[in-house]
């Protein structure tokens, strides 16, 4: 909302001195005379310009943001390694709350657990920031230092924790088989790496059971998305040859482009072998679980898969974005701004726009210690 204001605040001036501005700047500046002049608040001119453009992106779409130039070499062309504390976080209203913790990261050293609220980061409200600016702030360099104030769950006192920044290793699928040859398979993200790793984990399962998966689940749940490819690739695994799995749709006609199950179409064509020896993946029963941060990706492959009943989805209704951005980089100076640019829509021309997917079998997630989607795909899947 601050950032919006900000620049609501530009375009009021813009406007107020006509349609056609001979130099817009002059009236960021003037309203930065004024500042500089009559506010009683310290502020940082660089910080107020970033804010401006911030807002611009934000008021078009709601999930883009600005970044300056710390931010943009930080996360995109600094080649030192981005460290982080290991923690998952997910956004409620302006609230920023624990998602899950890593193993072994400094998070988990410092006994962050699921639910926690994080109220601060360096002394600067996280309510003032955005969804992806509070990702960026918890990341840096190895070795630095970063200050949290925290909400514990079921707290009213929150507490102040200093911890350090380290390169934490968080593994893209985790895997394992349940009783009655049932295969379980959870992806954290849908990184670059998603669909190899995936064929690695699954053909090792394969060759210690003989040769033997009867069925699968699919664990999608807290699930953000990332890389479209990727989830085409992941939902071309269970479905048959030249199959239509995607249309996006850009701006413009030439923006639209459809995507089929070949494996071209998802960068896949040199994992050919490894997904044709797989091939019982495309028969075999199949179970999806989501939840409200199964989002992106997460919800192109449940979406797709529920609706040619390829697989029954169980869990909560997910996030509900059908939409993907692009990083543009800036030639006036090291920034880029990243917002919207496509839709996407299901075989049938479906959008998970607002409601996101609605599971075949509601379920929630019920007290900490348990895990009820995961027991009722089980039962589902022994009945088959």
């Amino acid at each position: 909302m601050r950032l919006f204001f900000c620049f609501l605040v530009v375009m009021e001036i813009v406007l107020s001195a006509g349609s056609t501005p001979n130099d817009p700047y002059l009236f960021y500046q003037e309203v930065v005379q004024k500042i500089k002049e009559e506010s009683i608040h310290s502020f940082d001119e660089k910080q107020l310009m970033d804010s401006c453009l911030e807002g611009m992106v934000t008021s078009i779409d709601k999930n883009g943001r600005y970044l300056n130039e710390e931010e943009y070499e930080t996360l995109y062309l600094s080649s030192k390694p981005v460290a982080g504390i290991g923690l998952f976080i997910t956004q409620k209203r302006n609230r920023i709350l624990v998602k899950s913790v890593v193993d072994d990261s400094p998070a988990q050293n410092a006994n962050l657990k699921k639910g926690d609220e994080i109220v601060q980061i360096d002394g600067v409200l996280v309510r003032d920031l955005g969804f992806d600016k509070v990702v960026a702030e918890l990341r840096g360099s190895p070795n630095t230092k970063i200050k949290l104030v925290v909400l514990k769950a079921k707290s009213s006192k929150p507490i102040e924790l200093q911890l350090t920044r380290k390169v934490v290793n968080i593994d893209l699928i985790s895997s394992f088989m349940f009783e009655h040859d049932v295969a379980y398979v959870k992806i954290s993200s849908f990184a670059q790496d998603a669909l190899p790793e995936m064929l690695e984990d699954i053909g090792v399962l394969y060759e210690a059971q003989h040769r033997k998966i009867n069925s699968m689940i699919l664990d999608l749940r807290d699930n953000p998305g990332g890389i479209l490819n990727s989830g085409i690739a992941i939902t071309s695994l269970f479905l048959e040859n030249e199959k239509l799995i995607l249309t996006v749709k850009g701006r413009s006609k030439e923006g639209k482009k459809q995507y089929k199950n070949t494996p071209q179409d998802y960068e896949g064509s040199e994992y050919a072998d490894k997904i044709e020896a797989l091939g019982f993946l495309k028969t075999i029963p199949l179970v999806i679980l989501v939840n409200g941060d199964s989002a992106g990706s997460s919800e192109i492959v449940a979406a797709v898969l529920q609706e040619y009943n390829r697989a029954t989805i169980i869990g909560t209704p997910t996030f509900g974005k059908d939409t993907f951005a692009t990083l543009f980089p800036l030639s006036t100076n090291t920034s880029a701004v990243k917002f919207a640019t496509a839709r996407w829509s299901t075989p049938k021309g479906k959008s998970v726009w607002p409601s996101g997917v609605i599971p075949n079998i509601e379920v929630s997630h019920g007290k900490e210690e348990e895990d009820l989607p995961l027991a009722e795909a089980l039962r589902f899947l022994q009945k088959k």
